[in-house]
């Protein structure tokens, strides 16, 4: 008789961190732009680094999302936004993953990978072992994100 009373299959639940402050490259199609993220429990900010749009910030808290640049302030509905906005993205991705019951990383070399749907379509976020985000990139979209560590 043939023992595996020693096998398991193990569930990863790495550290998602709940604030999170990294500069990111941003890749939409044949666009790419540098740009700072600051994630808290209940929004995500954007602060452009490069582009003629340097210095603006967008955030979006899963209703609205803010636009400040220089004396400028403008808030929308995200709902009705482009869904590519990395803010509105970022968000979903980070609200995808901390709502979802049962959420299991799979290991992978270096890391965890993280699948899911966000309104832009299926996403795969890889988180390093050391809990710090190296890519998340989109199923059928021409978009990624990487943190730059």
């Amino acid at each position: 008789m043939l023992l595996l009373s020693g096998c398991k299959v193990k569930n990863y639940t790495p550290e998602i961190p709940l604030t999170l402050e990294q500069n990111v490259k941003v890749t939409s199609g044949e666009f790419s732009y540098d740009c700072i993220i600051c994630k808290t429990e209940s929004a995500v900010s954007v602060t452009i680094d490069s582009t003629s749009a340097k210095g603006m910030v967008m955030t979006y808290d899963g209703k609205t999302l803010t636009f400040d640049f220089a004396d400028f302030s403008y808030d929308i509905n995200g709902r009705n936004f482009e869904k590519r906005n990395p803010a509105i993205v970022l968000y979903e991705v980070f609200d995808y993953i901390n709502s979802t019951e049962q959420l299991n990383a799979k290991k992978i070399d270096g890391g965890f990978k993280y699948e899911g749907k966000i309104s832009l379509g299926d996403f795969i976020l890889i988180q390093n072992d050391d809990n710090s985000f190296s890519t998340l990139t989109m199923r059928g979209v021409d978009y990624k994100i990487e943190f730059i560590n």
